[in-house]
């Protein structure tokens, strides 16, 4: 069963990290998968083992999908013998090119990470364009995949649609040695800070996580953002910050770099309004670190059951201050949120667990 996701981004970061890990996971399992990105040019490179494809494409996210969706399809019909499964990795672009890719034999699939009209940065009217796209995409997608229980309820509430769920996964951290320097560079306190790392996005609520942080007495402990800032949100979340040191924003983070401030935080912090099924708050957990989160289905799909994390409500900055001020004095007791949280992923979110379920799920199409 050859699989080739087509939709990822140039780097495996965020939701495209997604794509790269699951095709790498099968890979080892045996089941050959590669992916189609886009990105500034054109090239051939691999990710663990996996043949990645990228096409250039202009412009941001909206204009580059449905343009490596049609550049993709001269590819993926002269492979159509040895490609079982083509999954789309968006919804809304996909209808027509996985209708021809049907009609050559292949199976087409497409997945749904979030839905963009509940992203505040949105207007009226674009959030009113982006349900009427989404509505008609589904009514002629063939199988349709997210990655919570919570979330394909939702689609299932909104729009009357059913949907196959093959949950976000995290490889186990290795015990190695790390090349970077990221922690002498930026002053980073070893132990000593709250983290979070992922798109800076207004939907993500950095405001609120910096408010809270600057709010209570926070002395030596940090708060460090990890993420790109160079959007009109994310200027506006530095510039909320200036005046506090404690405050430190690394910029887009990966590898090495990304795997230290993991392993050295005391607690990772997600305070989002809106999620699928948050790669980044498995990250933290896998580490075993304490999760401060917010009180929104897909984290409690995740956590609440098990009695795992601090929580608050969304965008209650009263509430997050408490919950950092609550591990900054009692952390030796709180750690075993972390602990509890590690476990979870062992048995539930691993990559391992996630490719079995695709590779189930593949072979029912």
């Amino acid at each position: 069963m050859r699989t080739v996701f087509v939709g990822a981004q140039e780097k495996p970061n965020g939701v495209s990290s997604y794509t790269y890990n699951l095709a790498a996971e099968l890979n080892r399992k045996g089941f050959k998968s590669s992916v189609l990105s886009f990105g500034s040019c054109n090239k051939e490179s691999e990710y663990k083992g996996v043949l990645i494809k990228q096409y250039k494409c202009p412009g941001g996210t909206m204009t580059s999908i449905p343009v490596l969706y049609w550049k993709s399809l001269p590819y993926i019909i002269k492979n159509r013998k040895v490609i079982d499964i083509v999954s789309y990795q968006t919804t809304t672009f996909s209808i027509l090119p996985s209708l021809i890719v049907r009609m050559f034999g292949m199976k087409a699939c497409t997945i749904i990470h979030s839905l963009a009209e509940d992203n505040p940065k949105h207007s009226y009217k674009m959030k009113f364009l982006l349900r009427t796209m989404m509505r008609f995409a589904l009514k002629f997608s063939k199988a349709i995949i997210t990655v919570s229980n919570t979330k394909a309820k939702e689609i299932l509430d909104r729009y009357g649609e059913k949907c196959y769920v093959v949950s976000c996964g995290v490889f186990l951290p290795e015990n190695r040695l790390l090349n970077t320097d990221v922690m002498k560079r930026y002053g980073i306190k070893s132990g000593k800070y709250f983290l979070t790392i992922g798109r800076v996005d207004p939907i993500k609520n950095l405001e609120i996580l910096i408010d809270a942080f600057k709010q209570h007495d926070y002395g030596e402990f940090q708060l460090v953002i990890g993420g790109n800032t160079d959007t009109e949100y994310g200027q506006s979340i530095v510039k909320r910050a200036l005046g506090c040191k404690n405050i430190i924003f690394v910029g887009m983070v990966s590898g090495d770099t990304k795997e230290a401030l993991l392993k050295d935080c005391m607690a990772y912090c997600l305070v989002s309004s809106s999620e699928g099924l948050p790669i980044a708050l498995l990250e933290g957990m896998s580490y075993g670190k304490i999760p401060i989160v917010t009180r929104i289905p897909a984290i409690q799909e995740v956590l609440e059951k098990h009695n795992v994390g601090l929580w608050s409500d969304v965008k209650n900055v009263e509430q997050v201050s408490q919950n950092m001020k609550a591990v900054e004095m009692n952390y030796e007791k709180l750690k075993s949120h972390g602990n509890s949280a590690l476990d979870i992923v062992k048995e539930n979110y691993t990559w391992s667990q996630i490719a079995d379920k695709y590779i189930k799920l593949g072979k029912e199409l």
